[in-house]
C-alpha cells in the first residue's frame, strides 16, 4: 500500500511539473524592431561558424508570394540576451519564451512568428529530471 501511495504521488507530481513546463513554454515576450532585412537574410543564410550563436532556421509561405523566417537559438537565454541578439541579426521582432527559448523574426511574418517554444535546447535536457529529485 505505502508503495502504491509513492508511485501515485510521483507520477502526479511529474504531470504537474510537465504541465508546467508546458505552461512556460506558451507563454511568451514579443518586441518589433526596425530591422535590417538583409542582414536578416544573410544570417538565415549563412552556416553556423561555431563562433557565433548556433540556431535552427525555419521558413514557411505567409501567402502564395511571401515566406516568413524565423531564428531559433538552440541554447536557453535571457530575456535581455534574445533581445540584444535578435537585435543585432536585423530582425523586424523576437519572441522570448518564459521557458528561455529565443525565436528571432524576419520580415513579412504575422504575429511575430511563430508562438511555439522549438529551440533544441531549451529547456535544457535534464531539467524535467532534476526537478524530480
Amino acid at each position: 500500500m505505502h508503495l502504491l501511495v509513492k508511485i501515485l504521488f510521483t507520477l502526479s507530481f511529474q504531470q504537474l511539473v510537465c504541465a508546467g513546463l508546458a505552461e512556460l513554454q506558451r507563454k511568451s515576450h514579443t518586441e518589433e524592431f526596425e530591422g535590417v532585412s538583409a542582414l536578416f537574410r544573410a544570417m538565415a543564410s549563412s552556416p553556423n561558424d561555431g563562433y557565433t550563436c548556433h540556431w535552427s532556421v525555419l521558413t514557411f509561405p505567409v501567402d502564395d508570394q511571401l515566406n516568413c523566417t524565423v531564428l531559433y537559438l538552440d541554447q536557453c537565454t535571457s530575456w535581455n540576451r534574445c533581445r540584444q541578439t535578435c537585435l543585432k541579426a536585423g530582425a523586424t521582432s523576437y519572441r522570448w519564451f518564459h521557458d528561455g527559448c529565443c525565436e528571432c523574426v524576419g520580415e513579412n511574418c504575422v504575429n511575430n512568428g511563430i508562438n511555439e517554444s522549438r529551440c533544441r535546447l531549451c529547456p535544457e535536457p535534464g531539467l524535467e529530471d532534476e526537478e524530480d529529485e
